[in-house]
């Protein structure tokens, strides 16, 4: 919570979220949380560009943008603005998501944004009593749609309601459950990731 601050370059400084994660969000700069932001396409513009560009980020590994879905204003911004942005497609196993996944991918590849490949989030539940799976949004969409588009299907990352506590209250789900399927297949994630940077 809170504002960003300038710094002595008129810069914007992130909020540190930890040592290693610094964020910046539109909610940071309204008056009320409740507040909703109803702009068009040129103030979209705007924000992101100032997110880029004036913002202190200081040396980085990675620079991640969380985008709506869909393919609107923001990712066309992004791609506009960072020409070797690389895309990453996050969706739930369901047709209706899916859908829009595809669009999605089209839009990248209208724009010549490269992508890294598909991650199906929410796919699948550990039942607490018998531990056995419950696809509550189906199963393999994700991958299914990859191979179709001719897109790498980078994994899947099961529900765990801790996450959602986790997010509330500020702590890192990773390092509070470090056995969890989930952060093991974030890990997983997360390595092949960096391993196609370094090949890059």
């Amino acid at each position: 919570e809170g504002m960003p601050d300038l710094n002595s370059n008129r810069k914007l400084t992130p909020l540190s979220y930890s040592d290693r994660l610094g964020v910046i969000s539109m909610e940071s700069f309204l008056p009320q949380r409740d507040d909703a932001i109803i702009w068009r396409g040129p103030l979209k513009f705007s924000a992101i560009r100032q997110f880029i560009a004036d913002v202190e980020w200081g040396e980085l590994d990675f620079l991640i943008i969380d985008a709506p879905p869909g393919t609107g204003d923001e990712p066309l911004t992004v791609a506009q603005q960072i020409p070797d942005a690389r895309a990453i497609i996050v969706t739930t196993p369901q047709e209706v998501a899916l859908a829009d996944v595809r669009k999605s991918i089209s839009f990248c590849r209208t724009v010549k944004l490269e992508i890294f490949g598909l991650v199906e989030n929410m796919s699948g539940l550990a039942c607490p009593h018998c531990g056995e799976k419950i696809d509550m949004f189906g199963s393999g969409g994700g991958e299914r749609t990859a191979t179709d588009m001719g897109i790498r299907f980078l994994g899947r990352i099961p529900i765990d309601p801790q996450m959602v506590a986790c997010g509330d209250s500020g702590r890192s789900f990773q390092e509070s459950y470090a056995d969890s399927p989930v952060t093991i297949a974030f890990s997983a994630i997360a390595d092949t990731m960096a391993a196609l940077v370094a090949q890059r």
